[in-house]
């Protein structure tokens, strides 16, 4: 105890430093007019798009977005090149599949991978030697400008490229990964780290020439803690392909299930979910729920499941592909998402809501301030109140007495909704540079 305490009083103070010396090098590397590269000429509207993560190494929801939106801006006319963060995918080992190739098709969508730095060193040295692999990428393809996705520790390295070669830098905030994370460890909020790593967010934020936030609500986040100037800000939310998703046959839908794809994580509110359906089961209700996908909380999920007796109510699907997991909400009555009112929930989407809603499938989610923005003016999609067992489980009930006739409706009204106001090529031309459909 005593030497944990020791331990703290002297690693904080030296985090402290190093926080403000990685903020101090890094304001250096990323301020405007400090072009270092040999001149080249890009080739106009050509854009070099630099992700964290990608297919099919990770299958979530950031790769499913990351993929969606790069096929989106090519069929928009945009000249698009990529290049997965330095590093990627060899310094992963939760990798699902080899990487043997410094390239990776799939779905017409080339991938190009640089194998050094590995992402196994503090964050300032990171992005100082990933920014020369960047360079190198931008100049041999002679991009007009570098667009990068969440979080900060990709993005730096591309905004240190774009301004050693003095071309434009986007950002695309997709979320807040501190707040992520401080959902599920509380102690880390009073850490350096979680000081550091939401400072050097809003730098790239504050750098970026162009900002894309993934909702209204983390835009205002932007505004109010880094002062962001609105003119520069613009909205790239989630989205779907309306021709990529089609609404399953009503006779396969199979009563009084429910359905949850995604991480299995803290935040997500799952075993709120399960004890809303156990509180059903308990009163003689039949429910059954799905949920696919895995994660770290997997393992306390199923003891929760064993300690309520509840193992023929839900069943875990695990780790599917795409196709399997869409095959699986075909076949639910309804999808719920049950994330609890942690920060980062109240202002990050899942992609998952969109898509659910793109399926013509009856959507439960919390009443949070995003989801709201989210479903907009579509009143078909029910509200419970967010980590609330109770009032799940009446949500849940009330939904599933209004029989299937209703859902089929509510599931054609969501599924409007989301093909006519969130298609992705209504929002990626607002992110090609000039030039990129001459």
């Amino acid at each position: 105890m005593f030497f944990k305490l020791w331990r703290g009083l002297v690693r904080e103070p030296w985090m402290a430093l190093s926080r403000r010396l990685t903020l101090f090098t890094v304001r250096r590397q990323t301020r405007r007019g400090q072009r270092r590269q040999t001149p080249y000429e890009p080739v106009p509207g050509r854009l070099l798009y630099v992700p964290a993560s990608a297919l099919p190494y990770h299958i979530s929801g950031y790769t499913t977005r990351t993929h969606e939106i790069i096929r989106a801006m090519q069929a928009a006319g945009g000249d698009i090149c990529v290049l997965t963060r330095p590093g990627y995918p060899w310094d992963r080992k939760d990798r699902l599949v080899e990487a043997e190739q410094d390239e990776t098709l799939v779905d017409g969508v080339r991938y190009a991978h640089a194998r050094n730095p590995s992402n196994k060193r503090p964050v300032m040295q990171f992005a100082i030697e990933a920014a020369t692999s960047i360079a190198q990428e931008a100049i041999k393809q002679r991009v007009a400008v570098i667009h990068a996705a969440s979080n900060h520790v990709n993005a730096l390295p591309a905004l240190i490229a774009a301004r050693q070669l003095g071309i434009p830098f986007q950002y695309e905030m997709r979320g807040l990964w501190e707040l992520s994370r401080a959902s599920r460890m509380p102690e880390f909020r009073d850490s350096q780290g979680f000081k550091q790593g939401l400072e050097l967010e809003g730098l790239v934020a504050s750098h970026a020439d162009r900002l894309f936030v993934i909702s209204e609500q983390l835009g205002q986040y932007a505004r109010e803690h880094w002062n962001v100037e609105p003119a520069r800000m613009g909205l790239m939310p989630n989205c779907v392909d309306p021709s990529r998703f089609t609404p399953g046959a009503a006779q396969d839908v199979q009563p009084n299930t429910i359905v949850y794809a995604g991480s299995l994580i803290v935040y997500e509110g799952l075993d709120v979910l399960i004890d809303a359906v156990a509180d059903l089961a308990g009163r003689g209700k039949d429910v059954t729920l799905t949920i696919i996908g895995d994660g770290e909380a997997r393992a306390q999920l199923q003891a929760q499941l064993q300690s309520l007796g509840m193992e023929k109510h839900v069943l875990f699907a695990g780790r599917v592909s795409p196709e399997e997991a869409r095959a699986l909400q075909a076949k639910a009555a309804l999808v719920c998402i049950p994330r609890r009112p942690f920060e980062v929930c109240r202002i990050v989407p899942p992609i998952k809501l969109v898509e659910a809603m793109a399926m013509g499938k009856p959507v439960l989610v919390p009443d949070l301030p995003v989801f709201q923005d989210e479903v907009g003016p579509c009143r078909s999609v029910r509200f419970f109140k967010a980590g609330d067992v109770q009032d799940l489980a009446r949500v849940l009930e009330e939904t599933f007495q209004a029989g299937p006739e209703v859902l089929a409706q509510d599931g054609a009204l969501a599924r409007e909704e989301a093909t006519q106001r969130r298609s992705w090529a209504d929002f990626v031309v607002h992110a090609l540079p000039a030039g990129a459909n001459s």
